[in-house]
């Protein structure tokens, strides 16, 4: 079952590829689309050796025990940048629109948020409760709270 869905995807994949190379080779030319598909992988490419460095990096920190949210967050996002390199570096119009759309920060960013929330690792300043689990104090008027006036 599960080979029968990875098969379909990456048929579906590879038929988006060309259908999306053709459109591109309509509007600019067979050799200008050439140029862009180079274009995309030598950016890919040029960023590739940067995101090695920094998830080394990460890596090393998280074996000396400097595990926080902030690093795991960073790794997360330098993920999403690894994965968007790889899909500038591969050959096709629809993988290099993916990876474009994935060096934006706020992309990745609210990719980030989604799959925090999926995996149940949500931001650690967030404290989600029922709405049973939680009450107003009282406050006096202006919004401020009562003055004790015993002494």
């Amino acid at each position: 079952m599960k080979s029968k869905l990875v098969g379909a995807v990456l048929a579906t994949w590879i038929v988006l590829e060309i259908l999306c190379f053709a459109l591109v080779v309509r509007a600019v030319g067979l050799l200008a689309a050439i140029a862009l598909a180079i274009g995309a992988s030598l950016l890919g490419l040029s960023d590739v050796r940067r995101l090695l460095d920094f998830v080394r990096a990460g890596l090393a920190a998280k074996a000396k025990g400097e595990s926080s949210a902030m690093l795991d967050g960073a790794m997360l996002d330098g993920a999403l940048q690894a994965l968007a390199s790889i899909l500038l570096i591969l050959p096709g119009f629809a993988s290099d629109f993916v990876g474009l759309a994935l060096k934006s920060p706020s992309v990745r960013q609210s990719l980030a948020r989604r799959l925090r929330a999926r995996s149940g690792s949500a931001d650690p300043r967030i404290i989600d409760l029922d709405p049973r689990e939680w009450r107003r104090e009282a406050r006096g008027s202006g919004g401020r709270p009562r003055r004790s006036t015993a002494k």
